[in-house]
């Protein structure tokens, strides 16, 4: 086993070389900068460890990060029960970089009503809470980017789907795991792409390149051990892009969804306190009534505001999607994705 990690490894290292070192990545201006793996593995390469770095015309690195002191409502109310992590990893890999490190602070108000969430619901064409909070923050720090003057933008995208990053694959035994992964490439994906056509800017990570996706696919009878197990001394996913790059700042980094490492994950309980139960009940019945969509909590309903504005009372549907029928969504009345109990549009699982 080992010597098949080790070569494993180096296979790796020289397959995200030498796309690293492609004119998509070379041209990546910028850098939605998590502090999580993916990022650090990305940037760190394109930086300093291929054989072209001083070609690279990466310069900025924007991370989001909910600071407490600028949310007292939400810290009088004890909502913030950890630190967010993202900061930490980040400030040393922009430091290490020599990157323009832009932090953006916002408001846990300011993300739930502010502008980033209005473009979100409108381009993804949900009021799902658990996409929105996530892309909330993608969409903020692409807004910066713009606003700085950013052409292409480097993501971590993909890495987690093709190396086993979330917690669930874990247990997965081979079969299964090389199973999901190969389904999800034909159905995953991202929210930073629509956002950032939408802003009239591009997007581009290392792990959506075709080489990456084709080798992901590809490993047979040895994909849980190269991509789930120990690495310095706790059980991680992506085991091999930890081996492959071992100097990275987050190589041993746990992996975090974006809404914990942020703090946005604290959005539904200010949209509570935000929020009276009266106020709730009210444009709860309305939307039953008026829309025949059924709201489940409060969060929801900020987001449904702009969604109702946005489609229902434009009478657009989001995307490609219908309502009513075989395969709807028993809350929000629209369309499923096919074979998928899961409704992208209001977050109901199951759905049917």
């Amino acid at each position: 086993m080992t010597t098949d990690m080790t070569t494993e490894s180096s296979y790796v290292r020289g397959l995200f070389i030498e796309v690293l070192s492609s004119p998509s990545a070379l041209t990546c201006d910028a850098v939605l900068l998590s502090g999580g793996l993916d990022t650090s593995l990305a940037s760190e390469a394109v930086k300093t460890l291929i054989p072209r770095h001083n070609e690279s015309q990466l310069s900025t690195a924007i991370t989001l990060t909910i600071d407490p002191g600028n949310n007292q409502l939400a810290q009088a109310h004890g909502l913030f029960t950890q630190t967010p992590q993202d900061i930490i990893y980040a400030n040393q890999i922009a430091c290490k970089l020599k990157l323009q490190h832009h932090v953006l602070e916002p408001t846990l108000d300011e993300l739930l009503n502010g502008k980033a969430m209005e473009i979100c619901v409108k381009v993804l064409g949900t009021f799902d809470g658990m996409e929105l909070r996530n892309a909330v923050v993608i969409a903020q720090c692409l807004m910066r980017a713009k606003e700085l003057g950013c052409k292409r933008v480097l993501t971590g995208d993909g890495a987690d789907e093709l190396f086993a990053g979330y917690g669930f694959m874990h247990a997965m035994d081979d079969g299964r795991l090389q199973q999901y992964i190969s389904k999800m490439v034909k159905t995953m994906t991202f929210c930073a792409q629509p956002l950032a056509k939408h802003l009239d800017i591009d997007v581009w990570s290392p792990y959506l390149d075709q080489r990456v996706i084709d080798y992901a696919v590809s490993i047979r009878g040895a994909s849980r051990m190269l991509k789930v197990g120990e690495f310095q001394g706790t059980m991680h996913g992506k085991l091999v892009l930890r081996q492959a790059f071992p100097e990275v700042v987050s190589a041993a980094r746990k992996k975090e969804p974006i809404e914990c490492g942020c703090g946005t994950t604290v959005l539904p309980k200010m949209a509570d306190l935000l929020i009276a139960d009266t106020e709730f009940a009210r444009e709860a019945k309305a939307a039953l009534e008026k829309y025949d969509v059924v709201l489940r909590h409060k969060e929801q309903m900020l987001y449904f505001r702009i969604f109702a504005r946005e489609f229902m009372d434009q009478g657009l549907m989001p995307g490609n999607r219908y309502r009513y029928g075989q395969g709807t969504c028993r809350d929000c009345k629209f369309s499923l994705d096919p074979g998928s109990a899961f409704c992208k549009v209001c977050g109901l699982y199951p759905a049917i």
